[in-house]
């Protein structure tokens, strides 16, 4: 990690942690839908 991330990460953690489980969510239903289409052909 470099050292202007841990600030930056640092302003996330307290008002902006609420956004990770939404786009951790996001990138896995994202994932399915992808991999559904790919096994449907």
């Amino acid at each position: 990690m470099m050292p202007h991330l841990n600030g930056w990460m640092g302003g996330w953690a307290g008002r902006g942690m609420w956004i990770w489980p939404i786009l951790v969510v996001l990138v896995v239903v994202v994932l399915i839908v992808g991999i559904e289409k790919l096994f449907r052909k």
